[in-house]
């Protein structure tokens, strides 16, 4: 089953996006097509979704991987295998389809549903995609880059964007992430570049 964000009729919702203020530890994303990202999360509506996360983010699980899904209203990932395997492969009917190793993969850890009827679904919130409505997810997170109060309750919620939105509406499918680390925690210092050698010139 492929993962995926899937859409219902639901009227409550509740709350503003204002008013939803998540305190937990913060996460950066920076693309390698310039600018970055920081989700703060959310451990007190979902504590054992974003243990996982910030786990994978420290093992370093999201460096590298690609974006495989952007549409006007939401931006995914999460896959493993977008790192280096195609986006799309040829199907059955001829068709390019979307690779079912990226659009199923992940850490290999299912988890839980952790339902949050205090959460709306508005534009910055990031969810965990899951193979239907109020099922558990794994690593594939979801931005939404408009309202989508329709989901309400049908997701984990990961948190929010703090920083960086301009950022994330300028992603496009198929860019890069050169790494994800939780702010705070201490990065390995940056490698010096490599002089080349240079030849010694040859004397007469």
């Amino acid at each position: 089953m492929t993962t995926l964000i899937a859409t219902l009729v639901l009227g409550l919702q509740s709350g503003s996006p204002a008013s939803y203020v998540p305190k937990g530890p913060q996460i950066t994303f920076v693309m390698e097509s310039g600018g970055n990202f920081t989700i703060t999360t959310d451990p007190k509506h979902s504590p054992k979704t974003v243990a996982h996360i910030v786990d994978l983010v420290r093992k370093g699980f999201y460096n590298r991987q690609r974006i495989h899904r952007v549409e006007k209203w939401v931006t995914q990932w999460g896959a493993p295998a977008s790192k280096d395997e195609p986006l799309d492969i040829k199907g059955p009917d001829g068709k390019m389809d979307l690779n079912p190793h990226i659009g199923d993969g992940g850490s290999g850890k299912q988890l839980p549903f952790e339902g949050n009827r205090e959460v709306d679904f508005y534009r910055g919130v990031v969810g965990v995609a899951s193979e239907g409505l109020q099922v558990g997810g794994d690593s594939q997170l979801f931005i939404l880059k408009k309202d989508y109060l329709r989901l309400f309750n049908s997701y984990a919620v990961v948190g929010k964007v703090t920083q960086g939105m301009n950022a994330v509406d300028a992603i496009k499918r198929g860019d890069r992430i050169t790494k994800a680390f939780v702010v705070g925690d201490k990065q390995p210092p940056a490698k010096a570049p490599v002089k080349p050698k240079v030849a010694a010139t040859p004397r007469p």
